[in-house]
């Protein structure tokens, strides 16, 4: 797909309706080869999985605007709440350099080493390198078009 097909892929989901897009967050963790958190009411658990005896967590914000660091405490303390190995979060368009900043702060004051990935929808949509890298803490990739939540 080409810059333009993704842009307005990507401006499409993050203009639709918060059901729509709690749905999608579903599908996209069953993509990702996770289990979906549970439709409505997740607990901030959009869908997790086991890897190699590492637990993962996975959270999906696709909000029009960069996620900034009031985000940053929600995902932290779901990863030690849950007590993961991995911790994915999807953004609809990106982070702030405040919500980077923080994360950093937690893995430099937190003692158990959790791996985290930040994604974007254009990083799962372009395959980016930064897609790629997040790929290697995940089961499979599935294909949803066969039928997963029919």
């Amino acid at each position: 797909m080409d810059y333009l097909g993704i842009d307005a892929l990507v401006n499409g989901i993050i203009g639709s309706s918060e059901a729509v897009k709690q749905d999608l967050g579903r599908r996209l963790a069953a993509h990702l080869g996770l289990n979906p958190g549970q439709a409505g009411k997740d607990g901030g658990i959009d869908g997790d999985g086991i890897l190699n005896q590492k637990r993962i967590y996975f959270q999906c914000k696709l909000y029009r605007t960069p996620l900034d660091a009031s985000f940053t405490a929600d995902f932290c303390g779901n990863l030690v709440i849950h007590k993961v190995d991995i911790g994915i979060m999807l953004s609809g368009v990106g982070y702030t350099q405040g919500y980077s900043t923080r994360l950093q702060k937690f893995h430099n004051n937190y003692p158990q080493s959790i791996t985290t990935h930040l994604l974007k929808l254009e990083d799962i949509f372009a395959e980016t390198l930064v897609f790629e890298k997040a790929k290697l803490d995940l089961p499979q990739l599935r294909d949803l078009r066969e039928g997963y939540f029919d």
